[in-house]
């Protein structure tokens, strides 16, 4: 059973997507079989930065829909040969306990599963997290994104996952003006283990 990346966050522009897509291109080109299912609803974008917009025209709502095969719906990544593509759905906002089953049945196919949440819940992927499990939380070092965060965690409540954050977009100087906090300040007040901080 793969692994599982769940890439979420509390509100948009704090680069989730470019997250949750490095997760998957550094677990490819590590030789790990890698999933990555965009589920960020029609905000959708890792088709487009695998080059593969034109090419996805079956999603994981087919799946489970019996509309599709499994593997009509894996798209292969032009660049990464151990990387493929999947969509929780190309053009609606499709229920997670519509895409339980086929979620699972992604998970046996590869060794590492990336999870492009949909902004602002965190209920994707929470019938499949276990212990081995992690939940990524990524968010810009201001107070409205902070806040976003918190408000999601605490709807979410505790699970057996393993919980990451990655504070994004932070630059020095923005902390010195006090236009921005610092990374293990962001750390403290969500209550989350830092695994990295991006500058701007």
């Amino acid at each position: 059973m793969a692994k599982i990346y769940a890439v979420c966050s509390g509100c948009g522009g704090v680069g989730k997507t470019m997250i949750a897509l490095s997760l998957a291109v550094s677990a490819a080109k590590r030789g790990k079989r890698t999933i990555l299912l965009d589920a960020s609803g029609v905000s959708r974008a890792c088709d487009l930065a695998l080059g593969l917009e034109n090419v996805v025209v079956l999603d994981m709502a087919d799946v489970a829909n019996r509309q599709a095969g499994l593997e009509a719906a894996l798209y292969k990544a032009p660049k990464y040969e151990n990387l493929r593509f999947a969509c929780a759905s190309l053009y609606d906002d499709v229920p997670v306990t519509e895409l339980t089953s086929t979620m699972l049945a992604l998970h046996s196919l590869c060794d590492v599963l990336v999870i492009d949440c949909q902004t602002g819940h965190f209920a994707m992927g929470c019938e499949l997290l276990g212990r081995d499990d992690v939940r990524v939380i990524v968010t810009r070092p201001d107070d409205a994104s902070i806040r976003a965060s918190e408000r999601m965690m605490t709807k979410a409540g505790i699970g057996m996952e393993e919980r990451r954050l990655v504070v994004n977009r932070a630059t020095a100087q923005r902390v010195r003006k006090k236009a921005q906090y610092d990374a293990k300040t962001v750390e403290m007040t969500l209550d989350c283990p830092l695994a990295g901080c991006i500058p701007e």
